[in-house]
């Protein structure tokens, strides 16, 4: 039996990613904005703090299930701080 082995090439595609989570049951959070690996966290009271996130599919289906199950996302966003996950950007 013989097999036959293809090459595949791989390009580089430009490709841009954003998404934007309004928390609305958050005593910390207003919202939290994706644009490829970097976070945009708006904190109550207006203040944005930006992250870049170390594994972005993760970090949004994480966040997903946090806000969809009634869970805190302070905590969450707290907790992604502590792993590493989120790491703040230097003004």
């Amino acid at each position: 039996m013989r097999c036959a082995l293809k090459t595949l090439k791989l390009y580089n595609t430009i490709s841009h990613f954003i998404m934007n989570f309004a928390i609305s049951n958050s005593t910390a959070i207003e919202a939290i904005a994706l644009e490829d690996n970097t976070a945009t966290v708006t904190f109550n009271g207006g203040r944005d703090y930006d992250y870049t996130v170390s594994d972005v599919a993760t970090f949004v289906s994480a966040l997903t299930n946090v806000i969809e199950g009634g869970q805190s996302v302070g905590r969450f966003v707290n907790q992604s701080l502590k792993n590493e996950t989120l790491q703040r950007i230097a003004a």
